[in-house]
């Protein structure tokens, strides 16, 4: 599995605390090994966002991605609290 971050990505994740940074590495991690782990929730988004998935980062905080040719991509879209990601304009 390759992983991959957008610039909305990267601008996200520069507005976190380092608490909240070292949360989204540690969940990066454990999701390069087991996208499925329970303590990361993934599911599907719908809505604005079907088409999407997110994890869970720590209490409030959620990485929203898309997979691309199955697994083999996987791109990172949004990075943020709950409300920030989902109510994305």
């Amino acid at each position: 599995m390759k992983i991959r971050y957008t610039k909305r990505f990267k601008k996200d994740i520069i507005s976190l605390s380092v608490r909240q940074k070292y949360s989204v590495a540690s969940a990066l991690r454990v999701f390069a090994t087991n996208p499925y782990y329970p303590a990361l929730r993934n599911h599907k988004l719908s809505g604005k966002l079907k088409g999407t998935r997110a994890i869970s980062a720590g209490y409030d905080l959620r990485i929203v991605y898309r997979e691309e040719r199955g697994h083999a991509v996987i791109v990172m879209l949004r990075v943020g609290t709950h409300r920030k990601v989902y109510v994305a304009k």
